[in-house]
């Protein structure tokens, strides 16, 4: 976000409790899309600058974040057990099982990991982001993508495609590109 953005959603966020639901809802949009390019930075900001007075329920993935932190930001080579969410019930967050595919929005990108809503679960799916071959870009933000494992998912690579139903089948890979040619060249050997 630009500076002046960022001020405003400051000024927003400090007013919290003095705004219309219209525009409480438009807020929480705003912070949904600021927390899918940077979801650290979105959390400092409710932390800071949140009215104390307000009762917002902030979005999931903003909630999520400190649990991100401590368990899995600097630990995505090793397993790790999954954290249950207590605000929300019966939903995780969890790193990705092997041979598996992911379907959902990303709703939070920090420095080391991409996280995932899982459509099928509704748990949030976190992706070590430097093994991830991908297809995707901070405006793809509201679309579903797929991320696919098809060997380990911890070390391994994971291929992430859109997911467009005007593809034909077995197209999907057609708009795929790699943010890296190494792993790009090692998925497609994997992938074969």
């Amino acid at each position: 976000m630009t500076a002046s953005k960022d001020q405003e959603l400051i000024a927003r966020l400090e007013q919290a409790h003095k705004l219309s639901n219209e525009q409480r809802v438009a807020l929480l949009k705003d912070l949904e899309r600021y927390a899918a390019r940077d979801l650290y930075g979105a959390a400092r900001l409710c932390k800071d600058h949140l009215s104390k007075d307000a009762n917002l329920r902030l979005p999931s993935a903003i909630q999520a974040a400190p649990a991100l932190a401590k368990h899995f930001e600097v630990r995505m080579d090793r397993e790790r057990r999954p954290v249950d969410l207590h605000y929300e019930q019966d939903k995780q967050l969890r790193q990705p099982e092997p041979h598996r595919q992911y379907v959902g929005p990303v709703v939070g990108i920090t420095p080391n990991c991409v996280m995932q809503l899982d459509k099928e679960t509704g748990d949030f799916i976190v992706h070590k982001r430097a093994s991830l071959v991908c297809a995707f870009e901070v405006t793809d933000r509201d679309k579903d993508l797929a991320v696919r494992y098809p060997q380990a998912s911890i070390g391994g690579v994971g291929l992430v495609t859109r997911m467009e139903s005007e593809l034909p089948a077995g197209m999907e890979h057609a708009k795929s590109y790699s943010l890296d040619t190494g792993k790009a060249e090692r998925a497609m050997e994997m992938g074969r």
